[in-house]
């Protein structure tokens, strides 16, 4: 990997390649060990996709004996400014490369500088809504990816998902939002 380019871990709208909006080079599915997802609450951001107040969003937290799967993502390092834009309340995150398991032989040569984004200091707080919107868009990344199981264990390996669903997906507030077809939206209905 040269000086042109990053390379990051996307566990959550990330994994959905549809949703991504920088010229990618190169996505590999992964697994990284030492975190695991949880929903926290997004304080309100004006002109953010959570311009509402009460909303969740997906993070991850330390968990040495979990391992989460993901994509890899190489991209241009062009793309860095419009990256932290949308993770605007994230911080960018060293990731090691012995913490990650590639489920391919990725193209992406020995990468020295790894990150993921991980929520600045937001609690969880059970008045906390989960956009539907939002989620199919997660939901609809592993299941193209990992395929049922691999959606199962985001499930499994996702903290505090006794949280509300707001209903939005006729009406999406999330900017990113994906048309689901009948087979995805009969599937996903089992979960929740």
């Amino acid at each position: 990997m040269s000086a042109s380019t990053i390379a990051y871990f996307g566990y959550g709208s990330l994994v959905n390649l549809q949703s991504l909006r920088t010229p990618y080079i190169s996505a590999h599915k992964a697994t990284v060990k030492g975190w695991k997802r949880a929903w926290l609450s997004r304080p309100y951001e004006p002109g953010s996709f959570a311009a509402a107040e009460g909303l969740a969003f997906l993070s991850v937290i330390p968990s040495a004996d979990t391992e989460i799967d993901g994509m890899i993502i190489t991209d241009h390092s062009s793309s860095l400014a419009s990256l932290d834009e949308r993770e605007s309340l994230y911080s960018r995150v060293t990731l090691e490369q012995a913490a990650i398991k590639f489920h391919d032989n990725d193209d992406t040569g020995e990468i020295r500088q790894q990150f993921l984004y991980v929520a600045d200091d937001h609690p969880a707080d059970s008045n906390s809504r989960i956009l539907r919107s939002y989620l199919d868009v997660v939901m609809q990344g592993y299941h193209n990816q990992f395929g049922l199981e691999g959606l199962k264990s985001f499930f499994a390996t996702t903290a505090n998902f006794d949280l509300d669903i707001e209903e939005d997906r006729d009406k999406p507030l999330y900017p990113r939002a994906v048309e689901l077809t009948p087979a995805e939206k009969e599937i996903f209905a089992n979960f929740r």
